[in-house]
């Protein structure tokens, strides 16, 4: 959606996110569904997104050939 590169727990601002509001601070919130979002607090990567890189090294496009398949010889 609109809201995938906004900070998936944040404290306002364009992309959720503001260095005196940071995840954990009383009063800043999180997202319900984390593995909708790019960006779990403006700095770290949320599961998802560390899940959708992994796929594309071991298995392609991101490696070429892909690594598991590298690996077979």
């Amino acid at each position: 959606g609109d809201d995938a590169l906004r900070a998936c727990c944040g404290g306002g601002g364009a992309y959720n996110w503001n260095a005196s509001a940071v995840c954990g601070m009383p009063g800043v919130t999180a997202c319900k569904n984390p593995s909708a979002f790019v960006n779990w607090d403006g700095i770290h990567y949320t599961e998802a997104t560390y899940r959708f890189i992994a796929e594309g090294w071991l298995h392609g496009p991101f490696a070429d050939p892909p690594i598991l398949s590298a690996l077979r010889y």
